[in-house]
């Protein structure tokens, strides 16, 4: 009886690679308002003060904390810009007044003149209802932190200090290949034998998320002259390069082939769908070889293309939201105990909580499968998978 092979573990495998490989990270400096999605490379610093000089911190009107020295004074006969100015929220206004008084205690007559609410808030001072220069921001002051991601709301921020520009890092160029004789492109209605090329979409969208641009190749055919010509052609163009295909034991895999013209780091892993996997550096750049089917690869590029990506740009590892949900099937798990499944799931929220339902990855069910809610990976050793046992489902949109 053939001994069975015992594969490293996906953590092994990635630990193994960055043992070998480190990125060499690039920066640039782009327009703030360009830079959402975007890690920063340096500290954003405000370049101004926020109020500037000063400003009121409600809607209001701005006056001479003085006229209330003895009380509530007879504002009938005020004008509007000599006596007293409006002064909303954030306004700055004549240094010569120094006060604001809320609008809900103000009634302005007709003529210009105010009447103040006899039970308005006071004691009315110098400062009433006035932030200062800088209370915001202050000019010098770290806004956007190195390492951090941009977002939005972040980007806002960075305007208020005048950020015109930030540091970022660079993103990565990577390449998608697609190999496979029976493939055709989107936008094809595929005949006999033919298969249209879904893993490319899949990946560029992935890939763009994860933080980098991306270089589409067309369908490769498994040619192993054709395929080298493209991995050649990648490896000249482009910093990361990820093959989809042709490296399980099939006749016309000749994809995994090519990896050992470099430093093989690891070909299988003890993981599926994409046990397969093959991962190798060359000519000091990374290249995956993911497997061929949907879920397979999309597993690949999600466990090992996205701490490579992430390792260019520094980007935080991500840490998906997850629910605790009751199995309403078993999970066909490795039954060795010596292989992570990586399996679909479909959640439905009940009275009592969530219900997940395990989604086969076979052919039959793949596109079941990337419909999915949501993934749960078996433990090593196994853990309880069947009918009625609680499990924690890492949710995928």
């Amino acid at each position: 009886m053939k001994k069975a092979v015992i594969l490293p573990s996906r953590t092994e495998v990635m630990a193994k690679f960055f043992a070998a490989w480190q990125p060499v990270r690039q920066t640039e400096i782009i327009p703030t308002a360009q830079a959402c999605g975007r890690v920063l490379a340096a500290d954003a610093v405000a370049r101004c003060d926020k109020p500037v000089v000063r400003a009121s911190r409600m809607d209001g009107v701005g006056l001479r904390a003085s006229a209330f020295a003895d009380g509530i004074p007879d504002a009938s006969g005020w004008r509007l810009g000599v006596d007293y100015c409006r002064a909303d929220t954030g306004d700055d206004f004549p240094d010569e007044f120094d006060a604001v008084v809320v609008i809900e205690d103000v009634a302005m007559l007709p003529d210009g003149g105010l009447v103040f609410d006899p039970d308005m808030d006071g004691p009315i001072v110098s400062g009433w209802n006035v932030v200062t220069q800088g209370s915001f921001i202050r000019r010098g002051a770290v806004i956007g932190k190195r390492g951090a991601k941009l977002a939005a709301d972040t980007l806002a921020a960075l305007c208020i200090g005048a950020i015109d520009t930030v540091e970022v890092y660079k993103k990565p160029l990577a390449a998608f290949i697609p190999t496979g004789s029976e493939l055709v492109p989107l936008g094809t209605v595929p005949q006999r034998g033919q298969s249209v090329d879904s893993n490319s979409v899949m990946a560029a969208n992935m890939l763009a998320e994860m933080g980098a641009d991306v270089a589409p190749y067309p369908v490769v055919r498994d040619n192993r002259d054709e395929l080298s010509a493209a991995l050649d052609r990648a490896l000249a163009e482009c910093d990361v390069v990820v093959i989809n295909a042709g490296t399980s034991k099939g006749g016309e895999d000749y994809c995994h082939e090519l990896l050992e013209k470099g430093t093989l780091i690891a070909h299988g892993v003890a993981a599926y769908p994409g046990k397969p996997i093959a991962l190798a550096i060359l000519g000091g750049k990374p290249v995956i070889n993911v497997a061929g089917p949907p879920a397979a690869c999309f597993n690949g590029l999600d466990w090992c293309v996205r701490p490579i990506i992430g390792a260019y740009i520094e980007a935080p590892a991500l840490v998906r939201r997850t629910v605790r949900a009751t199995l309403s099937e078993r999970v066909d798990a490795d039954k060795t105990g010596v292989m992570e499944a990586i399996v679909r799931i479909k959640l439905t929220e009940t009275p009592e909580g969530y219900s997940a339902f395990p989604i086969a990855h076979t052919n039959r069910h793949a596109t079941d499968a990337l419909l999915a809610d949501g993934m749960y990976v078996t433990k090593i050793p196994p853990e309880p998978t069947e009918k009625g046992d609680e499990i924690t489902v890492e949710i995928l949109r």
